[in-house]
């Protein structure tokens, strides 16, 4: 759909809102096409619109746009382009598919190195060396691929960077310089904690398994062919 067509439906979509939710729409336009986000000026016109069917759908429900996005358009306006740069999922669909995406990339790779270390014994005129896994470990590296995926998206994004940018007086109030918030890393120690903890029951509680270098070969092949048809597909604008 081409920029002026994306316009046109957003503005027909806009004469059928009450007022409230027209003043409310009002804010996001006015974020959008300010130049306000780093987002290119079709994908804004394209996320007006999806908003803008939100809004007249569940206006029909007698749902305000403020009960969907909550009192702060400019905010949830940020949070979502910030989302979009960063392509992090928004519906039930498209989350699913990508904390399955992370864990799938994590281990074929995985594999691909237990394939390297099987295959080089070999290569240097010694025998096939196989590799013992523990299924506990799999499953560790799945969830810390998640974590460490989170966390470079929540601190390293450009919403982490726009919070680093702003102005001194509110950075450090009252002369004070600025900290890190101890409650932040308190809960990352804990998580921490507790994945290991886990780890190690995990450890005791499940088996492991012997793989040779050619079934990883094998396993690493079928993650990045899957990779590649299951997540490479993009979806449909």
């Amino acid at each position: 759909m081409y920029i002026h067509e994306m316009i046109r439906e957003t503005n027909q979509l806009r004469g059928q809102m009450s007022p409230a939710n027209e003043a409310y729409f009002g804010e996001m336009v006015m974020y959008f096409r300010s130049g306000s986000s780093s987002l290119t000026e079709a994908k804004g016109e394209e996320l007006l619109l999806e908003l803008a069917r939100r809004i007249v759908k569940n206006q029909e429900k007698n749902i305000s746009a403020s009960e969907l996005f909550g009192d702060n358009p400019r905010a949830y306006c940020e949070q979502l382009a910030e989302d979009v740069m960063m392509r992090k999922p928004r519906s039930l669909q498209d989350k699913i598919k990508y904390y399955t995406m992370i864990p799938w990339v994590a281990l074929t790779w995985v594999f691909f190195i237990y394939m390297l270390t099987g295959f080089f014994s070999k290569w240097f005129g010694g025998e096939l060396e196989y590799t013992q896994i523990s299924t506990a470990s799999l499953l560790l590296i799945a969830v810390l691929a998640i974590a460490l995926i989170e966390g470079v998206t929540r601190y390293l994004g450009p919403g982490s960077k726009r919070r680093t940018e702003q102005p001194k007086e509110q950075e450090q109030p009252q002369g004070r310089p600025a900290t890190f918030n101890p409650r932040t890393i308190a809960v990352y120690i804990g998580i921490t904690a507790a994945i290991a903890i886990v780890g190690l029951v995990l450890t005791w509680l499940l088996p492991a398994f012997t793989v040779s270098p050619w079934d990883s070969l094998i396993i690493f092949i079928i993650g990045i062919v899957g990779q590649k048809l299951i997540f490479g597909r993009k979806n449909k604008t």
